[in-house]
């Protein structure tokens, strides 16, 4: 990531992916976080996959749910705060 104050990132996937997003995502190399919602009838999932594929972070994980823009369950929330507590606390 180019900017050295950013330790982690969460992402909710989807939506219009412009070909610069792809460029940009080939130099994160923060922790990632993706969320992505499988049935979601307003995102392209096959540019989610390929977004998440171009992200160059070593450490990065995808948590897809069952359901569509508005299914998120409230775990995917705990979740990504769980990611973040475990990324930026320090030891």
């Amino acid at each position: 990531m180019t900017d050295p104050r950013i330790e982690a990132a969460v992402l909710f996937a989807g939506s219009f992916v412009p070909r610069v997003t792809f460029e940009e995502a080939r130099r994160v190399t923060v922790p990632l976080h993706v969320l992505l919602q499988w049935d979601d009838e307003g995102n392209d999932r096959e540019a989610s996959l390929a977004l998440f594929d171009a992200f160059a972070s070593p450490d990065k994980s995808l948590h897809a749910h069952m359901g569509g823009h508005t299914g998120v369950p409230a775990s995917a929330a705990e979740a990504a705060a769980g990611f973040f507590r475990r990324r930026l606390t320090k030891a």
